[in-house]
């Protein structure tokens, strides 16, 4: 018998043997890959009194810098801080605000162009507001309500006061034939975004 080829016969059942097995028992699924063991710090976890102390220990710092620095420097910087701060967390916004003066009942309003308001309908121009005359010339009244605005009335044909007077309401300025004209100025400027009805005249300020 031949001890040769049986011992190679065995040999390679062997090997086909270990061969088949070993391939048979390998898995090929794709596993996920551990996670590193090293964990991220998140500030989401720390609890709300830590945060709050964190962010005071950052505010205290800001403001130590502040103040070794430049006294104006630091001022502006902090009034400029405070209100950035107001307008977003207090929703801090400024508003138009409306004027108005009445008509008085004896004159019509027929137009307001530019600012410019024409009045009609008899021969006495009053005062629609109580005032102090800053001006008076002899076709023109200016009255002052306040500090920065004023009516002009104007395109009159006599006028009845004087610089330095004091007025009140429908006070007799003067008097006009056909028509007069009144403006609002604020500041010296004339208003042109002045809007008319029948009882009052209106504008921002």
């Amino acid at each position: 018998m031949d001890y040769d080829g049986v011992n190679s016969i065995v040999c390679d059942a062997e090997e086909n043997d270990w061969l088949d097995v070993s391939y048979a028992e390998r898995n090929y699924v794709d596993k996920p890959l551990p996670k590193s063991k090293r964990k991220k710090i998140s500030f989401k976890k720390f609890s709300k009194p830590v945060k709050v102390i964190a962010v005071a220990v950052l505010c205290a710092a800001l403001l130590a810098a502040l103040l070794f620095a430049d006294n104006q420097f630091a001022k502006d910087v902090f009034e400029t801080a405070k209100a950035a701060f107001s307008a977003s967390v207090f929703g801090e916004r400024q508003e138009t605000v409306n004027a108005s003066v009445a008509i008085p009942s004896n004159v019509d309003l027929v137009d307001v162009v530019d600012g410019v308001a024409t009045f009609s309908g008899g021969k006495a121009a009053v005062s629609f507001t109580a005032g102090k005359v800053t001006n008076a010339t002899e076709t023109s009244v200016t009255v002052a309500i306040n500090d920065d605005t004023s009516i002009v009335y104007d395109n009159l044909i006599a006028v009845y006061v004087s610089e330095g007077d004091e007025v009140s309401v429908n006070a007799l300025l003067g008097k006009y034939s056909g028509s007069f004209t009144a403006q609002i100025c604020v500041s010296g400027e004339t208003l042109v975004d002045v809007v008319g009805s029948e009882s009052q005249l209106t504008w921002n300020v």
